[in-house]
């Protein structure tokens, strides 16, 4: 009988080893954790690999990022730090008080660690900032050729709306200078459509029945999705000219399972099991009148635009086209798919929108535009073709005028079997855009 107990211990124990081993390879279960975890880079075994521990140091990392149920291991681990000691092992959360939590890179941003890293002083800044707003208006008046008007946003940051939150060695280095602030006060001065929502949310600061901002969230709480997207619906109506819907909200739809930005830190900490919240309003919203005709839209923003592009705001519009810094083109339309460095599509996009809208938040003021500006200028001259051709054949001889630069270039043709025209065209292109770049930075 003892045997017979021990033989289905060890059965078992085989099993589990075994279990183990094949999750590990073939993840037959999914498992996941929030957030990015980078794979190791792929050696390849040989002698010299081997010999020199390469491999086996590939190895070692590989199945300590690829272990079977690796995943509710951490989760166990990550429960057991946050519910006796308050910790989190991930190091871009901060815990501030009344339960409060903080990303990094906001309060960085809030203490002038990025500023200093990004301008140095104040006077460095005021100086950039004068050239980005010369720069907006230059913009302004191209896409006034487009029938294209024009607006930015401020979106407000927690750590700026309420400090009193973040904990007392933060609270201490809060910066007296604030980058959107300014930013604002030259929007003013220069005549260009803005909304503040940063001074706005700080007049709201204890008026408003639920949360300007989730305990465990970075952006505005889906709460206040409603009279953000209804205040930009309205500015947006007095620019182009044009009556727009108002959003209607049919049902507060209390829940205390928060959207992914509501609970999007919480996420990030990758617990066993969900942290008891208070109920928050997930709004159901809808617009007010679907017979108005529907302008187009292009965005330009960061993360903080995907609540209005997933609510009702995004129904207001025939197109609501949105570029994810600047960078990842996300729309609805088939006929746009790819990066906003495929120019010729670029110069659609914003050749049939009738608004094109930036949203800036603290941490990416020191991006200005995610350098809409100059991809925007590339697309126009892009699209002159008569004059394109011109600089392109012009660079090419700049190309073959300069013997080690023509050589790399056939070399690169020959490495790749590509055409070498065709790729002496390509790097003309590249370098037209440099050029052009450089000069807007001069200016």
């Amino acid at each position: 009988m003892k045997n017979k107990a021990f033989l289905i211990q060890f059965i078992l124990l085989i099993a589990a080893c075994v279990g183990v081993l094949v999750q590990g390879f073939t993840h037959w279960v999914p498992l996941t954790l929030s957030g990015f975890v980078g794979q190791p880079e792929k050696v390849q075994l040989n002698w010299e690999t081997f010999n020199e521990g390469k491999y086996q140091d590939y190895l070692s990392a590989y199945a300590k990022q690829n272990g079977g149920f690796r995943e509710p291991c951490i989760r166990a681990y990550n429960q057991c730090l946050y519910s006796l000691f308050k910790k989190t092992t991930n190091d871009n959360i901060v815990f501030g008080n009344n339960g409060e939590l903080y990303l990094e890179m906001y309060l960085n941003e809030v203490t002038g660690k990025t500023f200093k890293g990004c301008y140095g002083s104040e006077g460095y800044f005021k100086a950039r900032a004068q050239q980005d707003i010369e720069k907006t208006l230059v913009l302004i008046d191209s896409l006034k050729k487009h029938n294209t008007a024009f607006l930015f946003v401020e979106a407000p940051s927690k750590t700026w709306v309420f400090p009193e939150n973040m904990p007392q060695r933060y609270r201490d280095s809060i910066m007296s200078f604030c980058v959107q602030d300014y930013y604002t006060q030259l929007f003013e001065e220069n005549g260009i459509p803005n909304i503040d929502f940063l001074s706005y949310f700080k007049s709201l600061k204890g008026k408003t029945e639920y949360p300007l901002y989730s305990q465990y969230g970075t952006h505005w709480a889906e709460s206040t999705i409603p009279f953000v997207a209804d205040s930009i619906l309205r500015k947006i109506e007095s620019l182009i000219g044009q009556e727009m819907p108002h959003i209607v909200c049919l049902d507060n739809n209390l829940q205390t399972r928060y959207s992914k930005q509501d609970g999007e830190l919480e996420k990030l900490m990758n617990l066993m099991f969900p942290i008891r919240k208070p109920a928050l309003p997930q709004p159901v919203l809808t617009i007010s009148d679907t017979t108005l005709r529907k302008p187009n839209l292009l965005v330009i923003a960061d993360s903080y635009f995907v609540q209005l592009q997933e609510s009702a705001f995004a129904d207001c519009f025939d197109r609501c086209d949105y570029w994810k810094y600047n960078d990842e083109v996300i729309t609805k339309d088939i006929v746009f798919k790819g990066k906003v460095s495929q120019y010729e599509e670029a110069y659609k996009m914003i050749d049939e929108a009738d608004l094109i809208m930036v949203i800036n938040t603290a941490p990416y003021a020191y991006n200005y535009m995610f350098g809409f500006y100059e991809t925007a200028q590339f697309a126009f001259l892009d699209h002159d073709h008569q004059r394109m051709e011109k600089l392109v054949d012009e660079t090419i001889e700049r190309i073959k005028g300069t013997p080690e630069w023509y050589e790399s270039v056939k070399k690169q043709a020959e490495d790749e079997h590509r055409d070498l025209d065709s790729l002496l065209r390509g790097h003309a292109r590249y370098v037209i855009w440099m050029d052009e770049k450089q000069k807007q930075e001069q200016q």
